[in-house]
């Protein structure tokens, strides 16, 4: 039997949100609006204020503010789609949720340990196991998964995702 320990954090509430959201057509459209149009609206006008009111130091001012924007916008739009996350989670559900978990793999289902209660998901209920950069997520349904963070990880999660993902193949 295969385990893993971990351990939640505040900051990894988010995780699941921002990668659902990398893949949404409609985040992606904020993010372009704000990287490209909103720049290229902006360095239309500098070159305005440049040619017609012969104002170079004007038209730099306005395109320094275009570069900032493309690249500060991305971040601000992150913190506001992890500030309105955590909002939706209450002080009590934090508390319940922050904390050091063990997982353990075993033939008919995934023991999920916390504070020496043991909750057991069967194979045929996880829907999914993927695995970004920095976290893997074990899907429970579509919008619902336990968020493992990497840096906080002791134990093999190469193999623990490869044996779970072999599973959830054989459990279908």
């Amino acid at each position: 039997m295969l385990e893993i320990e971990y351990e939640l954090r505040k900051q990894d509430l988010t995780a699941l949100t921002e990668h659902q959201l990398q893949d949404k057509e409609h985040y992606q459209k904020i993010l372009r609006r704000h990287q490209i149009t909103f720049p290229a609206v902006l360095a239309l006008l500098a070159l305005l204020v440049w040619t017609y009111y012969a104002n170079p130091l004007g038209a730099a001012y306005i395109g320094l503010i275009a570069v900032l924007w493309h690249y500060v916008s991305p971040i601000l739009i992150k913190y506001n789609i992890r500030h309105k996350t955590l909002k939706l989670y209450s002080d009590a559900d934090k508390q319940q949720l922050i904390g050091k978990y063990k997982l353990r793999l075993e033939p008919q289902a995934l023991t999920e340990i916390r504070d020496k209660h043991e909750t057991r998901i069967p194979w045929k209920d996880i829907v999914r196991i993927e695995a970004s950069k920095h976290y893997v997520f074990i899907y429970l349904d579509v919008d619902k998964a336990l968020i493992i963070p990497r840096k906080t990880t002791k134990g093999d999660i190469h193999k623990f995702i490869q044996i779970a993902d072999k599973r959830i193949s054989s459990a279908e």
